[in-house]
């Protein structure tokens, strides 16, 4: 069902011929106004499509389409822009719909000219397939992932309901700020635009911000939403207790598709988890996470089912938070590795089963310096990653 559960939106897929996949074009149409909202890559090489998304969203809150495309990350080319213009001006004309109410987003290799005319060529059967089978759109925006991803939240706060659909794409170049990286969020709440900026601000800091899987950040990772505001509740223009309902669900989706992306990602054997705690402050906290989850010393030993806790110190030492050796510990799984500065005698035997039956598998760090925690998902490295990418050039 995914986005689908929202009423007011029908999403459907086609074939370009931008790839083999039988359909490789998805579109989410929206037959009323929406306030949306998106944020995007950090990374200063952007794709045509995040570039002008990002110049769309300054100016307009009502997008009531958004048409995406695999195969071609429309990066680095040299009809990115023309490309753009095109399509959405034949898919507004098609919808009845301004041109300035269509986003644009891609996903597939850099630095190859977009054939545009395909996609165009496409919108008939994307229009006559909107509302027949929303997880068609999933499977349509995909690259190197092995599954869909696609999440869906009946919510209800103090008896009134509101719905949250999501579908996500990622499995390489993931990293935090985002890597190649697509999710579509919808929702029924009734939410003004300020408001809906916060919310998703917040919740792809918690989570598809605490992802990785290789380090690379994309030219294209976004993150849309769209809301309808049909739910009945009062219009939320402050952070009052519906919104914290609202933004603890989205965050909870979000953290749900996030770790699907891990999980999937290139390779990928396992997916861990990192929690540092007892940090001075928050930056001490997430530079000492983000160090273990980035460290391909560490992944490879989570690969191996190692539990070599010398890589994880290592990684904590030089991510240049505040440490104490004497004050550090380190537990894997429910095993304390590493206290006051030196080793702790364990049960090896539990611990390598531990490391070798469990595909989910998690780290915790306790600093000994303060309160502030931090935690991120993160995947192995595997032999497949190598194949893969010395293959799969995007």
């Amino acid at each position: 069902m995914s986005l689908g559960v929202v009423k007011s939106i029908k999403v459907s897929a086609a074939s370009a011929n931008l790839t083999q996949k039988e359909k490789d074009v998805g579109l989410i149409y929206s037959s009323k106004e929406t306030v949306s909202s998106a944020v995007f890559t950090k990374n200063k090489v952007k794709a045509a499509s995040v570039i002008y998304d990002m110049e769309l969203m300054k100016k307009n809150k009502d997008i009531r389409a958004v048409i995406v495309n695999s195969g071609n990350a429309n990066a680095s080319n040299s009809n990115g822009f023309e490309a753009i213009d095109k399509i959405t001006g034949s898919l507004a004309e098609k919808l009845n719909i301004k041109k300035e109410q269509v986003f644009v987003a891609s996903t597939g290799i850099i630095g190859e000219d977009l054939p545009y005319e395909q996609i165009i060529d496409s919108m008939d059967e994307l229009v006559s397939n909107l509302g027949k089978d929303s997880s068609d759109f999933a499977q349509s925006i995909l690259t190197t992932d092995t599954f869909k991803k696609e999440c869906t939240l009946e919510c209800s706060f103090r008896g009134i309901r509101f719905n949250i659909g999501g579908v996500a794409k990622g499995a390489g170049m993931i990293h935090p700020n985002m890597g190649t990286m697509l999710a579509f969020l919808v929702t029924d709440i009734n939410i003004s635009k300020e408001m809906i900026d916060e919310a998703l601000k917040y919740a792809v800091n918690h989570s598809f911000n605490r992802i990785s899987v290789d380090g690379d950040t994309s030219t294209n990772d976004t993150v849309f939403i769209m809301s309808t505001n049909e739910a009945e509740n009062e219009k939320i223009t402050d952070k009052n207790e519906f919104y914290r309902s609202f933004e603890d669900n989205l965050a909870h989706m979000c953290a749900n598709l996030a770790k699907m992306i891990v999980r999937d990602g290139e390779g990928a054997t396992k997916l861990a988890e990192v929690v540092v705690v007892g940090a001075k402050n928050i930056d001490d906290a997430q530079k000492a996470a983000r160090s273990v989850a980035n460290s391909l010393l560490v992944k490879t030993a989570l690969f191996g089912s190692d539990p070599n806790w010398g890589r994880i110190v290592a990684a904590v030492g030089y991510s240049k938070a505040d440490v104490n050796l004497d004050k550090l510990s380190v537990s894997i799984g429910d095993y304390t590795v590493f206290e006051n500065g030196g080793k702790v005698e364990t049960n090896k035997a539990e611990l390598n089963e531990y490391m070798k039956n469990n595909k989910e598998i998690m780290i915790i760090i306790n600093l000994g310096m303060g309160i502030a925690s931090y935690n991120m998902w993160f995947s192995d490295i595997s032999y497949d990653y190598v194949k893969i990418n010395a293959e799969y050039h995007t």
